[in-house]
């Protein structure tokens, strides 16, 4: 029987950043501490949770802003696919030096890409690269719950205008997100931003997952 997880989603910074912590059975996972590290480790503190990492789903500003603080606070690991690299060290192409008078630099960070994915296995998750909206943008799989950061919304789909975006390829993410025989129309939808959802529903109703949108795609 599969380990009871328990989510809970926190809504951060001027963005309205979904920042989720999950029970993972043998593991405490944060997904994209956005901002206001102040709300997470009060959130932590009330359900006395020591976090064992950080995984975030790309790397804009407003998914990173309360990394740092949380790395620091726990002295735990924070990974992000290798292919954001370039966004989470440079404040402009993250975007916060356009938010904060001093922008926002990690320092402290480990790789991750197709080659060990394999490594949150042990807990549970199924790592899945989906580029489009960042080259490195990932989704997250948990027993019946997929976090999706800024792939696939409630009704829409992330933009393809900021930094490493790319109208194509997110279309192929998309074709590819559909097409997949092991995410199965019952999983929970935990998007980046706005409200939950369920494949099913998006299948149905998300234009952006319709032949019409994807029929481009090679």
């Amino acid at each position: 029987m599969a380990a009871k997880q328990k989510v809970k989603r926190l809504v951060l910074g001027q963005f309205a950043v979904n920042c989720y912590i999950l029970a993972a059975g043998n593991a405490n996972i944060i997904i994209d501490a956005g901002a206001e590290p102040e709300i997470i480790e009060s959130y932590l503190k009330a359900e006395k949770i020591n976090p064992d990492f950080l995984l975030n789903t790309h790397g804009h500003y407003d998914h990173i802003g309360a990394v740092g603080q949380i790395v620091s606070n726990h002295k735990i690991p924070f990974y992000i696919h290798k292919s954001e690299e370039f966004l989470i060290t440079d404040q402009e192409k993250n975007l916060s030096s356009f938010f904060e008078i001093k922008g926002l630099i990690l320092k402290t960070y480990n790789l991750i890409d197709d080659k060990n994915f394999s490594f949150f296995d042990k807990y549970g998750l199924r790592i899945i690269h989906t580029p489009g909206h960042t080259p490195g943008s990932i989704i997250i799989a948990y027993q019946d719950l997929l976090f999706t950061g800024d792939l696939l919304f409630k009704g829409s789909i992330g933009r393809t205008d900021l930094p490493g975006g790319d109208s194509d390829i997110i279309k192929k993410s998309l074709a590819s997100l559909k097409s997949s025989k092991s995410l199965n129309s019952e999983f929970k939808v935990l998007p980046g931003h706005g409200e939950s959802s369920t494949l099913r529903y998006e299948f149905k109703n998300n234009y952006f997952l319709t032949d019409d949108f994807l029929r481009e795609v090679d």
